[in-house]
């Protein structure tokens, strides 16, 4: 009877309580997208109930009392607080947030922002996701202060020069890029990672955040992390992500002359030069004029019907760049499906990228997959994880003609008169006769190239297992990999070509295989000591083994020419078989301590030792410390009083890291056979009088010295080989006021590089072991970052921030030994001591020389005359020779730039970024084809603006094909201000809100270099192209969708 009585009591009472509790449920957004939050946090404040949104933002909750109060928090937004009164259904909108507790990536372990003492930018992902190159690094560019970067149109998205606060060596200045905690030096890794995959990616630019990868870290390290499904509540979540794209090049063409126009430049030239223009141009053009050398007037220019007198190949008027190059096509998607709960999570990625290209017979298509999951187990005691990113790329990219120029290049510069085609319109036509010069018909060298292609296949990834045997105290091993294949097929069919041909054929193969392993250890504990008093310690061990073999073959003489006959099998002349084996390996410890005062004084120690094989026993282990120190001047009483400051925080810092990048064999003393090779028996030329041909060691062991036959000594040992080691200093602010509206950073800092390890070149020292690595330079590097932004709103539905930064830098060489300072610019009396390896050595000019009197009167000069460039003796000595050379330029902007504005207006979005470069004056190419004549190459119509008598107010030299005053010699008449601004990207966005199906869609369109502005004296129509090989940066106009569902 009590039994039932006390069952019938607990029934009653959990009646009672299940109609006290109330259900709420409700939504949560991002203001600032209106996207829906997945995984925010929904606590009840006070206890420790409370839930997370699933996959469309959604939530339920049960409260106790009307009276209660939700907290809702999520990453990256301010947390918001709501009183649930009388309220069933509650939609919560989050404004983004100042980001001070998010946990940021800073080497083996994580760090709340703002307890960072080092300088750490945190790349913000969302402008990221939709970028029409398929390439990450790129669309980094601008906005992040201190990382520079330069790019071209390849269809492969591949950036030419990447700088983390400069160049600090003389040689790689390639970052490091750890991801997933896997070290790689391989850019490709990150540039071809999906955005959609990526979770985070951390800059590390001073010693002190990056001392604790050592040896590696001197140019500066990227951290990037994947995401692995989150918490989805045991839902299958997909994303698709796809876009359509058109690339375009017009804009940035060069204006060069028609067949007409440059037989008139031509006649000018070939007459101000005293010479017949018939003798040199009469098999192209028709000339009629007075005959009469002192006033001389032309009547008329015309063609002559055909090129070198074939009736099969009629003059043209050819536009090359208008044949060579299209409006290229990209195509992307992507898809990811997650899933999860509170103790497992599962992400796969697959991705797809076509680009057609613009450059006409060229592309590149990429497929990518990833598969990213995490498991924890025994309350989150232990964790494993693993990660796995594939990727396999087709590339076919700019062709070279027989000399070894480039499609690209002879797209501006050939002859117009050269038709595309013969008479037939399917046979390619090509240059034959006087007054062509030696180089092929561009089209049919693409052509001809369209079997080649360069194949890569990497795959890249880890798995990590984390245990928690204590509180606060954490073992973590991490294993991973990254390897990588490449293969590169180049077919050279035989071909005839106006006078030119290729009477053997070929199939050549380079292939290499990479593979570096990777396996980390670290023991971390959090000690807590008090309220005031916080303490993490990390330690750790780290072993590299990197190992790469290459191989180049090559077979000649096919009977057929197809694609699918070259083979290597098919093939019946000459086989050439080269190829080796080198390798690496790195052993490390490391430890780092942070300590926390009081939330107010932060102090951040690290330490770590490299053994490296590619140093020898002298010098195999280094050392690489460093210190940084907060101190958040906001939690100050007098500063919390004062109100003014929502953040406020001072760093300091100071380190050591390290460079290895001088190869693996260095060290080494290495030798090359020379069997029966006497100097008589090789081809004159520069390189071959340095050989240490008939000096070979016999293959018995005895030395003559005159052997014909045997071992030459190509590289001396160095036992004594070190790193490379940068120290530097940074100090800097974190600030943010007004409610956290205003936000920035400043940083300042200075570093030293020594023992940089360089080769001298082959010219520098003769006999046996002719090269020898040493260390035997250093560099100086200064500068500062800025980064400022606010964020805004008017009324509910316009939100809007505004972010701006801007970068300084400069380095100079301040030491370098005697021996090799040929290889570099500069001369005895001037050398590059003072200046960077980018700055340009050349002559200075002082305009035109106006009369004889003039050229008289000025110091002696090869080739003066009235209308030719008049150059400044330096040194005066009254001669203008290679000593009056100077430093006139570089190609490194005084400053870098970047400016942002993202707005929200109810379901629209929209973002423009744009960015440029400052103070920075360097070469225009082309000024070289538009204000000088050439007598086998295309010019600009600004040579029709040349200095005669009669048009002294010019700056255009004197038309003339002798060119005996050497005026394409490098000169400031070359170096312009190159500064620019580009407006990069404008994205319009707008969000549906779907009534099946999805659960978010999002439709937006995309414009990319959509224009610019630049200086009036740099005459190129793009101040990015500085030379004609790369192809030109397009114009890219985008639509796409983000789906969710």
């Amino acid at each position: 009877m009590k039994k039932t009585f006390y069952l019938l009591f607990g029934l009653l009472m959990s009646l009672q309580v299940a109609q006290a509790q109330k259900a709420i449920s409700g939504s949560v957004t991002g203001a600032d997208t209106g996207e829906p939050l997945i995984g925010a946090s929904i606590i009840v404040k006070g206890t420790t109930q409370g839930t997370i949104t699933d996959v469309d933002g959604k939530f339920t909750v049960k409260l106790m009392d009307d009276n209660d109060v939700l907290e809702i928090s999520y990453i990256g937004y301010e947390t918001k607080e709501v009183i649930v009164g009388d309220q069933s259904i509650i939609d919560i909108s989050l404004a983004p947030g100042i980001e001070l507790s998010e946990v940021v990536v800073v080497g083996y372990t994580t760090q709340r922002k703002q307890d960072l003492t080092g300088s750490v930018a945190v790349v913000e992902m969302k402008p990221l996701k939709n970028n029409s190159s398929g390439n990450v690094m790129q669309a980094m560019q601008g906005r992040v202060p201190g990382l520079y970067i330069e790019k071209d149109g390849s269809p492969n998205g591949s950036n030419s020069r990447i700088l983390i606060r400069g160049a600090n060596t003389l040689g790689n200045n390639d970052p490091l890029y750890i991801i997933d905690g896997i070290p790689t030096t391989r850019p490709e890794v990150f540039q071809n990672m999906n955005p959609a995959n990526i979770a985070s990616v951390q800059v590390l630019k001073d010693a002190s955040a990056e001392s604790i990868y050592g040896s590696r870290a001197s140019n500066g390290v990227i951290i990037v992390t994947t995401k692995n499904g989150g918490d989805t509540d045991g839902k299958v979540v997909f994303q698709f992500n796809t876009s359509i794209a058109a690339q375009s090049e017009k804009s940035m063409r060069f204006t060069m002359l028609n067949s007409i126009d440059r037989g008139r430049a031509l006649w000018q030239a070939s007459v101000n030069d005293g010479q017949d223009p018939a003798a040199g141009y009469g098999d192209i053009y028709n000339y009629s004029w007075n005959n009469d050398f002192a006033n001389p007037i032309l009547s008329s220019v015309t063609l002559k019907p055909n090129v070198g007198g074939d009736p099969n190949t009629p003059v043209g008027d050819t536009d090359w760049q208008s044949v060579m190059y299209k409006t290229g096509i990209i195509t992307k998607n992507d898809l990811t499906a997650s899933y999860g709960n509170k103790n497992s999570s599962l992400e796969i990625n697959f991705g797809q990228l076509k680009n057609t290209g613009m450059l006409r017979n060229t592309g590149y298509d990429r497929l990518s997959g990833s598969i990213n999951a995490l498991t924890r187990a025994f309350n989150d005691k232990v964790r494993f994880g693993t990660n796995l990113r594939v990727a396999n790329s087709n590339e076919t990219l700019t062709a070279r003609d027989l000399g070894g120029a480039s499609t690209t290049f002879l797209a501006v510069t050939l002859a117009p008169t050269i038709p595309v085609y013969q008479k037939d319109g399917s046979t390619f036509a090509g240059a034959s006769g006087a007054g062509y010069s030696d180089r092929n018909n561009p089209l049919h060298m693409q052509y001809i190239s369209r079997w080649n292609n360069a194949n890569r296949l990497s795959a890249f990834g880890n798995a990590f297992l984390e245990i928690q045997p204590l509180k606060n105290l954490y073992f973590k091993s991490n294993i991973g990999a990254d390897n990588a294949t490449f293969l590169n097929k180049v077919i050279t069919p035989t071909f005839s070509e106006g006078a030119f041909n290729r009477t053997t054929n070929s199939l050549s193969f380079d292939q290499n295989h990479y593979l570096s392993t990777t396996w980390s250890n670290t023991v971390r504990y959090d000690w807590n000591l008090n309220e005031k008093n916080d303490f993490k310690f990390l330690i750790g061990t780290e072993f590299i083994k990197t190992d790469i073999d290459f191989q180049s073959t090559k077979k000649e003489g096919y009977a057929l020419q197809s694609e699918e006959y070259f083979t290597l099998n098919a093939g019946t002349g000459n086989t050439t078989v080269t190829g080796g084996s080198t390798g690496n390996r790195l052993f490390s410890q490391f430890a780092r301590i942070d300590y926390n005062y009081s939330d107010k004084y932060l102090v951040a120690v690290t330490l770590r030792r490299d053994g490296s094989s590619r140093f020898g026993e002298d010098n195999r282990y280094g050392i690489f410390p460093a210190a940084s120190l907060g101190w958040r001047l906001d939690r100050e009483a007098f500063m919390i009083n004062s109100g003014v400051f929502d953040e406020l925080k001072l760093r300091v810092g100071a380190g050591r890291v390290g460079n290895q990048q001088i190869g693996d064999l260095a060290r080494f003393g290495l030798f090359d056979t020379r069997y029966g090779t006497t100097q008589a028996q090789l081809v004159g030329g520069f390189w071959e009088q340095y050989m240490n041909i008939g000096t070979a060691y016999a293959l018995s062991g005895a030395n003559t010295g005159t052997l014909p036959s045997g071992f030459v000594q190509t590289q001396a040992a160095n036992s004594s080989l070190k790193w490379e080691t940068t120290d530097e200093i940074n100090v800097g602010t974190d600030f943010a006021f007004l409610k956290n509206k205003v936000f920035g950073s400043f940083d300042y800092f200075t570093r030293k590089t020594t023992g940089i390890l360089i080769t001298p070149p082959v010219a520098a020292t003769l006999g046996e072991g002719q090269t020898k690595a040493v260390n035997g330079a250093s560099k100086s590097n200064k500068g500062w970052e800025f980064m400022a932004g606010y964020r805004g709103s008017a009324g509910n539905d316009l939100k809007y921030n505004i972010t701006a930064n801007i970068t300084h830098f400069r380095d100079k060489i301040t030491e370098l030994p005697e021996n090799v300072r040929p290889a570099y610019a500069g001369n005895i009396d001037n050398t590059i001591i003072g200046h960077s390896q980018f700055d340009i050595f050349g002559y200075k000019t002082d305009g035109l020389f106006q009369s004889q009197a003039d050229v008289e009167a000025a110091p002696t000069q090869i080739g003066a005359g009235p209308g030719r460039i008049k150059y400044v003796d330096i040194n005066d000595d009254g001669v203008i020779n290679s000593f009056d050379q100077t430093w006139i330029g570089t190609t490194l902007p005084a400053a870098e730039y970047g400016l942002r504005l993202d707005m929200t207006y109810k379901k629209l979005d929209i973002t423009v970024f744009g960015s440029g470069v400052a103070g920075r004056e360097g070469f225009d190419v082309y000024t070289v084809f538009n204000n000088l004549m050439r007598g086998r190459e295309n010019v600009g119509p600004g040579v029709f603006n040349g200095w005669t008598p009669q048009n002294t107010d010019t700056n255009v030299p004197a038309l003339t094909l002798k060119d005996n005053n050497g005026e394409g010699r490098t000169s400031d008449y070359f170096i312009v201000n190159t500064s620019y601004f580009k407006l990069r990207n404008i994205q319009l966005g707008y969000n549906i809100t779907p009534k099946s199906i999805f659960s978010n869609l999002r439709i937006y369109g995309m414009a990319d270099n959509l224009f610019w502005t630049k200086s009036k004296s740099y005459l190129s129509p793009d101040p990015e192209r500085i030379d004609l090989d790369p192809v030109p940066i397009p114009k890219t106009f985008t639509l796409g969708i983000n789906a969710s569902f």
